[in-house]
């Protein structure tokens, strides 16, 4: 399978790509700025998400079977520029609908959040409405999975959201949000205290490793026939705790590792009900958050 990649360069994209690569498909890599480095059996082809000419001919250079579109503006740097929040988020992701509605390329696979469920404590289900406490970045993923939807009512495209719960992995996180904090709080494991900005280290959420969200992206990309259009990827049971249950985590791995100085507060998440993913997509999440942790450390 020919699969363009949109947003290459982040956590899920390069876990994903190498995924699908060990699997024996074609990658091509579609970002605003060429990364310093392509993976062995890739290509890139130069895209801005809000550009849709330059989408659109990026996507016929590559004549994908799949797009997987993980492009976007993270959760708190949507709240401070909401312009370009819609205008990545929402603007781009129309961008890439019709560029494949154009071309007709049959399959989309959209990067979703669980930050779509709002703030809550309870199991998080598919089919639950949003809440009145989802931020803007939760809100701009619920408006892409509704223009997917239309699409693929439409123009009979196949169109998938994987809704990624609190991904963590090895790849360095640039752009500021939750990730970026789960990322600092594993920085302790160098021995150092770390300041950690926009959490109190309360906060809950359903954990995922990147081996899990790649796993789950490839089903969603592969998969002959979903009988949905929205699933959650989240790891396993285990892995809902708290940020400051994360670090206790690390500090078990790393006994001298430092301690996460909190400045803020976050957003809290439920568990993630991910039957949908397993019965339907057939993947099953298993890496937990010391397994996890300890593939990163390079400690297993």
């Amino acid at each position: 399978m020919r699969i363009a990649l949109i947003g290459g360069t982040g956590l899920i994209g390069t876990g994903s790509a190498e995924a699908a690569l060990a699997a024996g498909h074609t990658i091509t890599l579609i970002s605003r700025t060429a990364p310093q480095s392509v993976m062995s059996g890739a290509t890139w082809q130069g895209g801005d998400i809000a550009d849709a000419a330059a989408i659109r001919a990026a996507l016929e250079k590559a004549k994908p079977d799949a797009v997987l579109h993980l492009a976007a503006y993270l959760q708190f740097a949507c709240e401070q520029n909401p312009a370009e929040a819609v205008r990545v988020n929402v603007d781009g992701t129309l961008n890439v609908l019709e560029a494949c509605r154009q071309l007709g390329i049959p399959r989309v696979v959209f990067g979703g959040s669980i930050a779509s469920y709002g703030e809550r404590s309870d199991l998080m289900r598919e089919e639950d409405p949003p809440v009145s406490a989802t931020g803007l970045y939760g809100m701009t993923k619920r408006l892409g999975e509704m223009l997917g939807a239309r699409y693929a009512a439409l123009h009979g495209l196949t169109f998938i959201s994987l809704r990624y719960g609190g991904v963590f992995g090895p790849v360095e996180v640039k752009s500021a949000g939750m990730a970026m904090v789960r990322q600092r709080i594993k920085e302790t494991a160098r021995g150092r205290d770390v300041a950690i900005e926009g959490a109190s280290g309360t906060e809950r959420s359903h954990l995922t490793h990147v081996k899990d969200a790649a796993g789950a992206t490839l089903a969603a990309l592969t998969h002959p026939r979903p009988a949905h259009q929205v699933y959650n990827v989240a790891g396993p049971g285990v892995n809902y705790l708290s940020l400051l249950e994360m670090h206790a985590a690390v500090r078990r791995l790393v006994p001298t590792a430092g301690k996460p100085l909190f400045n803020g507060r976050g957003k809290n998440s439920g568990p993630v009900d991910t039957a949908r993913l397993r019965t339907d997509l057939g993947f099953t999440p298993s890496v937990t958050v010391e397994q996890g942790l300890a593939s990163d450390l390079r400690l297993s």
